[in-house]
């Protein structure tokens, strides 16, 4: 049966990312909502990406390079980290779900990049409904510091919570740039968080817009 195409929001990416990084085979399955409901469909996105189209590498050296779904960026993973896209369902504007090879504490570390047509209003607006969404699901949300994506400040949250037995903290920020705003959702276990930053500012270091 053909999966559901999904809308783009911050607590759907949280629920992709827990569903992601708790996934007992180590590889993400199934539908995207079965962890939790998405606190907003009201998100505008551009056409579903096709369900055969993954990211490109391009090997580069000793690493490699991977295109989002749009072509409108390239980066390079952190060592040992996958791409996972075609795994989580069919999500509008999905540009890639990268995973680590090896779980801490029982879960995967893994980050989820949306693009949704939009400005610096609609970043904004984006973590509004992700932070009212999340705390009406009774999640505790955290403090997350601002990011450069190749120049663009993207303002962010945190949100801790328990899924499957496991203490998640799920950090997303939204990069407006050109017509688009780039919604970044780094999932980890909490024991593991300062790694996954430091792994997550080691990808942002080589975010190119292309």
């Amino acid at each position: 049966m053909p999966r559901p195409h999904r809308v783009a929001s911050v607590a759907l990416l949280t629920s992709v990312l827990v569903l992601t990084g708790c996934s007992k085979a180590g590889a993400p399955s199934g539908d995207p909502s079965a962890s939790s409901t998405p606190a907003s469909t009201s998100s505008s996105a551009g056409p579903a990406p096709s369900e055969t189209g993954t990211a490109t590498a391009t090997a580069t050296g000793a690493t490699q390079a991977m295109k989002g779904k749009s072509g409108t960026f390239t980066v390079v993973p952190p060592a040992g980290w996958r791409d996972a896209s075609d795994q989580v369902g069919s999500v509008q504007g999905l540009e890639t779900v990268l995973v680590a090879g090896e779980k801490t504490g029982s879960f995967s570390n893994n980050l989820v990049v949306v693009s949704v047509p939009g400005n610096e209003q609609t970043a904004r607006d984006e973590l509004a409904k992700g932070k009212d969404g999340l705390k009406q699901e009774g999640r505790t949300l955290t403090e997350a510091p601002e990011k450069q994506v190749a120049g663009v400040t993207a303002a962010g949250f945190g949100a801790a919570f328990e899924q499957q037995g496991v203490k998640v903290l799920a950090r997303s920020w939204a990069a407006p740039h050109g017509d688009r705003v780039y919604l970044l959702t780094l999932s980890s276990s909490q024991e593991d968080a300062d790694h996954a930053m430091a792994q997550f500012d080691q990808l942002l270091s080589s975010w190119q817009w292309t």
